[in-house]
């Protein structure tokens, strides 16, 4: 089935989903910079895990809404969500930085500035994956989202958060003013990009759907497919394993590895170049393994990086883990929101995006506290070794049923329609 208008990817720059990419790399570029400042302005106030954790359980706790996010995805004109979400946020880093150039900033107010940002995160996620389809013809749509992918890696972990960590030395207020500007480019380009009527949107007189209706609309589709809802539980397993191991980055870097700070965003970006391999590789490894058998692989590989990080204390290797780590998750994230979105009817998009999303990385503020309160009571690396094993014993549970269940679907969809009866 192919949806929306039919752009592909490939025809140039000006095309929305060019004009869409410029924009996800410019927000990408402030992305890093602030992710990787962050943590360091956390670093600055506390020194203790648990504490820290609290910005990344702030930052992912609005995730708890995407059900709320899916139904306003369906409702709204999706462009002119996204540019809101994006003013929303750029507000709340500017609020930010003038906090730390007035040093009145402190923990609680990098909490709630993570939590407004986050739940700006919650909204735009949903409502840029419902609007991608609108843009990208179905068959193109894992190579339109391993390239948003790329544009991510590149210009957020590999260029925004080296120059995070050097923002960060120059002045404690720069990345995010760094940020806030990146959110303002970024809205220039999506105020260029196409609009579509709302998808669930009022069609006469008091009958616009019901947000309680939607939602639970949302469950049913979830419910009654039994691949989708399985491989939201996946990804939710998934969350909770990358939310103990990402709450701890810093502290991993910097204390356990010994490296000095300004060294933080440097040692992301080389990491990031295995999550670059992934978002360009994905459709590759798909038409060669199948779908499912090649995000399956991505998940193996996350956990077998997930050990090498926790077990060998070198620098070399560390990067080397997160480079494989950021493969397999781009991998598996590109192959399943493909399927995902190639698979559910647009106007249902949104609802079954944000109940997907509940279920699929609302684990992550659980993960969080998980591997800051391990990191507490025994050392930073314990946790990287407990959620690598934890990754590799849910590909043993999980790999044969969805190979199964992803095959069974591709015959259904494969098979020639059933000629109708004569007319008597």
């Amino acid at each position: 089935m192919t949806e929306g208008t039919g752009a592909h990817v490939s025809r140039g720059r000006f095309t929305p989903f060019g004009r869409l990419w410029a924009s996800t790399a410019v927000s990408a570029l402030g992305d890093g910079v602030r992710l990787t400042a962050l943590p360091l302005l956390a670093l600055s106030l506390t020194t203790d895990p648990l504490l820290i954790s609290l910005v990344t359980v702030a930052n992912w706790l609005p995730l708890l809404l995407s059900p709320l996010a899916g139904v306003w995805a369906d409702l709204a004109d999706r462009r002119s969500l996204l540019i809101g979400v994006d003013l929303l946020r750029a507000a709340a880093v500017l609020v930010l930085t003038l906090t730390v150039a007035t040093g009145s900033v402190s923990l609680p107010v990098v909490c709630a500035v993570a939590a407004v940002l986050g739940l700006g995160e919650t909204v735009h996620v949903v409502a840029s994956q419902s609007y991608l389809p609108m843009v990208v013809d179905s068959g193109r749509l894992a190579t339109a989202n391993g390239r948003l992918h790329v544009a991510q890696l590149i210009f957020r972990d590999s260029a925004g958060q080296p120059l995070g960590s050097l923002a960060f030395v120059a002045g404690a207020g720069l990345p995010f003013l760094i940020d806030g500007v990146s959110f303002l480019l970024g809205v220039a380009l999506l105020v260029s990009l196409p609009r579509f009527p709302a998808p669930s949107g009022r069609t006469g007189p008091g009958d616009a759907p019901r947000w309680r209706t939607m939602i639970l609309d949302g469950v049913r589709l979830l419910r009654t497919d039994r691949l989708l809802a399985t491989l939201a539980g996946m990804l939710g397993a998934l969350n909770f394993f990358m939310g103990v191991t990402g709450t701890l980055e810093v502290l991993y870097v910097v204390r356990w590895l010994g490296l000095p700070e300004a060294a933080f965003g440097v040692f992301l970006a080389v990491g990031a170049l295995g999550g670059i391999a992934g978002g360009l590789l994905n459709s590759r490894l798909a038409d060669r393994f199948g779908l499912f058998p090649a995000a399956l692989g991505g998940m193996v590989l996350m956990g077998v990086a997930m050990l090498l990080t926790g077990l060998v204390r070198h620098a070399l290797a560390a990067a080397a883990g997160f480079a494989l780590m950021a493969l397999g998750a781009a991998v598996y994230q590109a192959l399943t929101v493909s399927f995902r979105q190639a698979t559910t009817p647009p106007d249902q998009l949104g609802r079954l995006n944000g109940v997907y999303r509940l279920v699929g990385t609302g684990t992550i503020p659980l993960g969080a506290l998980a591997g800051g309160a391990v990191a507490k009571l025994v050392d930073v690396n314990i946790p990287y070794v407990a959620a690598g094993a934890g990754v590799l014993l849910l590909f043993a549970l999980v790999a044969r049923p969805v190979v199964r269940m992803g095959a069974a679907q591709r015959q259904r969809a494969e098979a020639p329609a059933a000629p109708a009866e004569a007319a008597s």
